[in-house]
Formats: structure tokens, C-alpha cells, sequence
């Protein structure tokens, strides 16, 4: 920690809750000439500025006087599962998101070897894979990751297990990640998977998730400047999402339940593998296992009973949360090598930021700035 405000940090404030120059000196009332200087490191604001700053963005003070940790290795381009175009303010919001939870993984690495890396990397050009390739590499993952062709229960904890780091981002009120369902990166040579907390459900999650570990092992290589090229996303998404579904419905095993063309033989598939009905379809189109007229019907019969947004079981089947940073914290607590309040400083985060990323509960920090007050005890003067 330094004696002096980092101006980097003021910038990262900003940029991590989507906010403008303008906005951020709207709200505190200053020029957004000052803002641009407070972030050149020209001049200090003051500290009752610093203060309005450190409120409006939702930071504690101590974050403006953290020191920058420099980064082991280049990072890879951040990839998206998304349904909608994303605005760059988000993406740049994402990037801090991504850099907290490495610099949160990274702390704990002081204390912790975390899991062996298991995560395979191709090196063919992801341009020369064809369907068949990515079917092949799904079913390779599967059998390096001992599942052979059985359902996937928790898939996260799956992930942990292979060393990926998941994580969800936190949101706020400056920056909600509307679009966004999840997105992924190697950085300092571990691979992230960050997913929106608040999805519209279980299997639409996972299979974001798995998306994002298409994009992991295939288009590593995929240079920064390349990744916001409309050509190259689409084309690595339409991999990816290739993979997502191999992955989760293997071909060597997921034919064997599809016993009709209804939407009630769909919604046992569905309980059973944890995809969604509408990826379930597109699956079953793409293996060829009803026709095209069965695939049109069931189509037609999701469009009527407005299926496309909201399936039957959505509110039941739930996936589970995120725990190798929740578990490696609460462990250095119990073991009073940390505490909570020492760990929330060092990390120079919000307590709402902090316990997203890491998957604590709501009120984990609640109480921990309260005085400690002294036991008095009552004696009898004497004469």
C-alpha cells in the first residue's frame, strides 16, 4: 500500500462500474477536466473528493492507495456468451471483473496449491476444426475427465476440479452486465470462467459454462486485436456452442434417450442431462435422430406453448455454485491464519464485490468493523 492515491486505480473505479468521466464529475461535482487529471495522476483529489468518489463508486478508500501487481503472462481475449451486442464500456467492465478474481486467486496461492491444471489446449488452427473435430474433442475431454458418457450433476464443481477458476461477477447498480450470460480467459495461465449470477436458469447456465470452455480450449490463440472482429466471434461462438453441445449431450450415449418426438418425453431428458429443451432439439436435428418433420413439429409446439423463454422445470433444476475460493477462505479463517476484516482490506474491494466473487454469503462481512468492546467487571471498593 502506498502513501499516495494510485491514479489507475481512480480510472479502474470508474471504468468497473461502466461509468463515464462526465457522469462520475456530475456526481461529485466537479469539471470532467478534473476527473481526466485525478486519473493522469496530474493532481490529488482531495480527500473529501476522494471520499465522494470512493461512496459514489462503491470502493473503499484504501482501494485508491493499492499498488498495482503486475500480470505473470499476456491475458487472452475475454470471449462472450451473449445474446446481444455488448457495449464496450461493459467489456471493459468485465476485464476488472476478471482481474479481481486473479488477484483474489492469486492472494490465496500464498497459502494454497490449488488443483493441477487439466484443461486441454488444441494446437490446430481452430479455423481448420470441422464439426466432426469438435465432436471428437468433446468426446476426448469426457474421457480424460473420466465421464465417459454419463450426465454431468455438478459441473462446476467438475470445472474446479480440472482447475479452472468460476466465479460469479458482481454486479451493481451502474452496471448491471445486462447481455452478458458469461465470459472466459486465460490469465497468468489460469484459465477463468465468470457467469451472471442472476440467470433465467439452471441449464441455460451450464450451458454458458461450457460455452466458455469451448472458447478455453479451442481459441487460446485467438489474438487481442482479432477478438472483436464480428467474423472471428461469430465464427468461434458457432464452435463453441458446437462443443457446449457435444459436451453436455455425448453422441456416444444421449441417442439412446430419445425415445419420441413430444415435448413431454423432451422434459424427462431434460431432468435427466440438465440442457435445456430448445438445446435438446437443435442436439437431436444436429445427430440426426428425428426428422426433419418431428423437429419442425416440436418447433412449432415450443412456439405455442411459448417454450423459448421459459421451459417447464426451470424453476426446479438448479446447478451448483462456485466453491474452491469460498472453501480456501473459510478454511484460512477457521484456522485463524486470516480474518475476515484483514482479508476484505488486503483485497482493497467492496465487501458486496469481495463476497460475489468469491461465492460467500450476503452478510459474511456484516459486523466485522463494529469496536471490540472490553469486558468490565464490577469489584467491590474497599475502605
Amino acid at each position: 500500500m502506498t502513501s499516495r492515491i494510485v491514479a489507475s486505480r481512480i480510472v479502474e473505479a470508474r471504468e468497473a462500474r461502466a461509468m463515464s468521466m462526465e457522469d462520475l464529475a456530475n456526481g461529485i461535482g466537479v469539471t470532467r477536466q478534473s476527473i481526466s487529471k485525478y486519473e493522469k495522476g496530474i493532481i490529488n483529489p482531495s480527500v473529501d473528493v476522494l471520499k465522494l468518489i470512493s461512496c459514489i463508486l462503491d470502493f473503499p478508500i484504501d482501494f485508491f492507495y493499492k499498488t498495482e501487481t503486475e500480470s505473470k503472462a499476456l491475458s487472452s481475449p475475454l470471449f462472450f456468451r451473449s445474446n446481444a451486442n455488448i457495449a464496450k464500456k461493459t467489456k471493459t467492465a468485465c476485464n476488472y471483473q476478471l482481474k479481481w478474481v486473479n488477484e483474489t486467486k492469486l492472494s490465496l496461492e500464498r497459502y494454497f496449491d490449488f488443483v493441477d491444471l487439466e484443461i486441454p489446449t488444441i494446437d490446430t488452427n481452430y479455423e481448420d476444426l470441422t464439426s466432426e473435430d469438435i465432436e471428437e474433442l468433446a468426446l476426448s475431454v469426457r474421457k480424460k475427465w473420466n465421464l465417459a458418457g454419463d450426465p454431468i450433476d455438478d459441473l462446476i464443481g467438475l470445472l474446479e476440479n480440472q482447475g479452472v477458476i468460476v466465479s460469479q461477477f458482481s454486479t451493481s447498480n451502474f452496471c448491471t452486465f445486462k447481455g452478458i450470460d458469461a465470459f472466459s480467459s486465460w490469465k497468468d495461465g489460469t484459465p477463468y470462467i465468470l457467469y451472471h449470477p442472476n440467470q433465467k436458469s439452471a441449464v441455460r447456465t451450464r450451458f454458458s459454462i461450457l460455452h466458455e470452455l469451448g472458447h478455453l480450449i479451442m481459441h487460446s490463440s485467438i489474438a487481442l486485436d482479432e477478438s472483436s472482429k464480428k467474423n472471428i466471434v461469430d465464427f468461434a461462438d458457432m464452435q463453441a456452442d458446437r462443443f457446449a453441445a457435444a459436451f453436455l449431450l455425448p453422441s456416444i450415449s444421449f441417442p439412446n434417450d430419445i425415445h419420441g418426438s413430444s415435448l413431454t418425453s423432451l422434459e424427462a431428458v431434460k431432468r435427466k442431462w440438465g440442457a435445456a429443451m430448445s438445446t435438446i432439439i437443435r442436439r437431436c436435428d444436429t445427430l440426426e435422430l428425428l426428422s426433419e418433420n418431428q423437429i419442425n413439429y416440436l418447433n412449432r409446439q415450443m412456439t405455442i406453448r411459448k417454450y423459448w423463454h421459459k421451459e417447464p422445470l426451470d424453476d426446479i433444476l438448479t446447478v451448483a455454485e462456485p466453491e474452491i475460493l469460498r472453501d480456501a477462505i473459510y478454511l484460512l479463517i477457521d484456522k485463524r491464519i486470516i480474518t475476515k476484516s484483514s482479508f476484505l482490506a488486503s483485497s482493497g474491494l467492496s465487501a458486496t464485490d469481495l463476497q460475489c466473487i468469491c461465492g460467500l454469503p450476503d452478510d459474511f462481512f456484516i459486523g466485522i468493523e463494529q469496536r471490540k468492546k472490553l469486558t468490565l467487571r464490577v469489584i467491590t471498593p474497599t475502605d
